[in-house]
């Protein structure tokens, strides 16, 4: 069972800070409000700071500047791993190539609104050539194709990941990921790049593709609004967004950083 945490909870003294970005940090406009964003940013300038989401490298890379952050982030649902300082990829994990012309065969034929990454750099469905790079992430309406995956043998379902999310506005989707890539796998690889022991990392969020993250950390945080999963593994929860969840989180881990 978790701990609610309120003011009269004792902070932490944490190494790293972890955010989810839909259902977390940010509102219905996919905007992060400000007084969000002034908390992770004093928080950032204490520990190594990073955003964990399953929005493709680009979106991660813009949040990242709009909270000045300089720590590797973590984009792709955890199959690329950047410095925001420069773009450098520091991890990168691409799905089968075959398997990628075969899902992108199946969204196109039915004409399906996808977007996906490789390396960094976005591909929709107008984009040409994409089975020519490195694809790192396929998502799209979880409800458009999830008909279709059982289904179609022309998808070799145990050479990939299927990772379901949801988005600022509650859209559901459904991301096509390297097999067997998630965001505890990043986290991994994060704490090795920076030399940081799990145990003493703060992370929060709220759906389907933060169990392996949430559950990996030393100090998890359920959202409010989080899907009931994860307060089966997460220490500790807090309010919803709307009723100002996050910045309750971010009150409690700033009290043990100052």
């Amino acid at each position: 069972m978790n701990i609610k945490i309120d003011k009269h909870l004792k902070s932490p003294k944490i190494s790293a800070a972890l955010f989810d970005l839909d259902g977390t940090i940010l509102n219905q406009k996919e905007e992060i409000p400000e007084e969000i964003v002034l908390r992770i940013k004093h928080i950032s300038k204490i520990v190594p700071t990073s955003l964990v989401s399953g929005r493709i490298f680009s979106s991660v890379y813009e949040y990242s500047k709009i909270l000045g952050l300089t720590s590797p982030q973590i984009s792709d649902n955890g199959a690329l791993i950047f410095d925001p300082k420069n773009k450098e990829i520091i991890f990168n994990k691409s799905i089968d190539r075959t398997i990628a012309e075969q899902v992108f065969n199946l969204l196109d034929s039915n004409g399906f609104y996808y977007f996906a990454s490789s390396m960094g750099e976005q591909m929709t469905n107008e984009s040409k050539n994409k089975t020519n790079n490195n694809v790192n992430i396929i998502t799209c309406l979880y409800d458009d194709v999830i008909g279709y995956i059982s289904s179609n043998s022309k998808i070799d379902i145990s050479k990939i990941s299927l990772v379901p999310s949801s988005g600022s506005s509650d859209e559901k989707y459904l991301s096509f990921m390297p097999k067997d890539i998630h965001k505890g796998i990043a986290i991994d690889e994060y704490c090795s790049f920076l030399n940081i022991d799990k145990s003493k990392i703060f992370a929060i969020g709220d759906g389907l593709n933060d169990i392996e993250m949430l559950s990996s950390v030393g100090y998890s945080v359920a959202m409010g609004n989080s899907v009931p999963e994860l307060f089966q593994i997460c220490k500790f929860s807090t309010k919803s967004f709307i009723e100002n969840g996050t910045i309750e989180a971010l009150d409690w881990i700033i009290e043990g950083l100052n």
